[in-house]
C-alpha cells in the first residue's frame, strides 16, 4: 500500500513540475510596443507579444502573440502562436497556431493544430504535423538558434 502512494506522490511532483514549466513558457516575458521597430533576427527563450514591426525572423522557445497592428517580416517560429497582425514569412509551431479574425499571413504554416477565425488571410500552404520527429525538429529548430544566440 505504502509503494502505491509512494508512486503515485512522485507522479504528481513529475506533473507538477512539467505544469510549472509549461507555465514558465506561457509567461510573457517580453513585449516588443507598438512603436518598435526591430532590424534583425528576434530570439527568446520564454514567451513574448509583439506590436511592432520586425524585419528578420522570430523564434521563440515559449509562445509567441502577435497584436493587430504588428508586422514581421521573416519566418515566425514558436511553441503555440497567436496571430492578429501581419506574417511575411513561413510560420512554423511545434503545437497550435491561431489565426484571428485580423491575422494576415504570406507564407506557408507548420503546425500539430491550427485554429482560423472567419475573416483571416493565409496566403500560403498548411502543413499539418504529427507529435513526432517533425515536431520534435521544429522544437531543435527553435531550441539550437535560441540556445545559440543566449539572452
Amino acid at each position: 500500500m505504502g509503494y502505491l502512494v509512494v508512486e503515485a506522490a512522485m507522479s504528481f511532483r513529475k506533473q507538477l513540475k512539467e505544469f510549472k514549466l509549461a507555465n514558465e513558457a506561457d509567461r510573457i516575458d517580453t513585449i516588443i510596443g507598438a512603436s518598435v521597430v526591430i532590424d534583425g533576427e528576434l530570439t527568446s527563450n520564454k514567451a513574448m507579444r509583439i506590436d511592432g514591426i520586425v524585419h528578420g525572423d522570430v523564434k521563440s522557445k515559449g509562445n509567441v502573440i502577435t497584436g493587430p497592428e504588428s508586422i514581421i517580416n521573416g519566418d515566425l517560429t514558436a511553441r503555440n502562436i497567436t496571430l492578429c497582425g501581419v506574417v511575411n514569412g513561413d510560420v512554423f509551431s511545434s503545437g497550435r497556431v491561431i489565426l484571428t479574425s485580423k491575422a494576415r499571413v504570406s507564407g506557408d504554416l507548420t503546425t500539430q493544430y491550427i485554429v482560423v477565425d472567419e475573416g483571416a488571410l493565409l496566403n500560403g500552404n498548411i502543413n499539418m504535423i504529427v507529435q513526432d520527429k517533425k515536431a520534435d525538429s521544429i522544437n531543435d529548430k527553435i531550441g539550437k538558434s535560441v540556445d545559440n544566440k543566449g539572452e
